[in-house]
């Protein structure tokens, strides 16, 4: 694949196909960095300051300083200058230790590399939103500390993706050693029983930040919601079961392992709770979009 339109990289706009980073940086020598991926909206990319927090906490754990641009300002740049702004997009912030000396100990303290990317949401979202995927449960887990944070070493949701795809699945979802569920390769996992909305608690789970509004969504509505773990048998007990994710929004599961999700069909609930999503975000966009100058787009089928 060829490269095209415009990335931001170390602060400048470059041609995608003209930019280049270090053989020696340190992401690419041991994923040593971290990424945030995000979805615009005719301009205004949703929840950015909560994506910038969960960046800035986990670069601080890594002792990697993220260099004060004006990200907002950049973002909207980038959109501009690839002609996303009347549009949906997604958008990739990636922030490396840097190059220095090749060695698992970075002896000195190098400029972070940063790199901010952006593409056209394609129409395989929307379909998914409105039809339901299907996930297998995958033999592994993801268990461990750096879970929670969303780093350049992703090598797990990788296998488990192919492994998923392998089963003609469009997701893999993680369980640990005992048996319980964690999350998908990409997505966070809700269950619906009996009206109450379910997902495990945020610990050794990245805190997916779509996650964190469907839960306020379902408080602030009167649905009942539960932290709590799951297992193997409440996946196939539930009566729905959707996937949540920056980009790809709340998507209905249908089926497990070619097994139907309780009719086969996207729920009652699950449908609520993506028209809740679709006018938070419209009143965030409307709200930041005054703010930033970006002129306001009649609403279009997202996706």
């Amino acid at each position: 694949m060829r490269p095209t339109g415009i990335v931001f990289l170390n602060g400048r706009f470059v041609a995608a196909g003209r930019a280049a980073i270090s053989v020696f940086d340190r992401g690419l020598l041991y994923g040593d960095g971290l990424f945030e991926t995000m979805r615009s909206y005719r301009g205004v990319a949703f929840a950015l300051e909560q994506h910038l927090e969960r960046l800035g906490r986990s670069a601080r754990l890594l002792g990697i300083t993220v260099p004060s641009h004006d990200w907002p300002a950049v973002l909207t740049a980038l959109l501009r200058r690839n002609h996303l702004l009347r549009t949906d997009a997604a958008i990739r912030l990636t922030v490396t230790r840097g190059v220095c000396a090749p060695g698992i100990l970075p002896r000195e303290v190098p400029v972070a590399t940063t790199i901010m990317s952006a593409r056209r949401i394609g129409r395989e979202y929307a379909r998914a939103r409105q039809r339901g995927v299907e996930v297998a449960v995958l033999p592994f887990s993801r268990n461990d500390f750096l879970a929670e944070h969303k780093s350049l070493n992703y090598l797990a949701p990788v296998l488990g993706r192919l492994l998923a795809a392998q089963h003609d699945a469009d997701e893999g979802v993680f369980v640990d050693d005992s048996g319980h569920l964690c999350e998908g390769t990409t997505s966070s996992l809700f269950l619906v029983r009996h009206g109450v909305i379910s997902t495990v608690p945020a610990t050794g789970i990245l805190p997916g930040i779509t996650r964190r509004v469907v839960l306020d969504l379902a408080a602030q509505s009167g649905i009942a919601k539960a932290e709590q773990p799951l297992t193997r048998r409440d996946l196939s007990e539930c009566d729905e079961a959707f996937l949540t994710s920056s980009v790809g929004e709340i998507v209905p599961v249908v089926k497990v392992g070619h097994e139907p999700v309780g009719t086969g069909r996207p729920g009652a609930i699950t449908r609520a709770l993506q028209r809740l999503y679709g006018e938070a975000v419209e009143r965030y966009r409307a709200e930041r979009g005054q703010k930033s100058g970006v002129r306001s787009q009649p609403r279009r089928s997202r996706g």
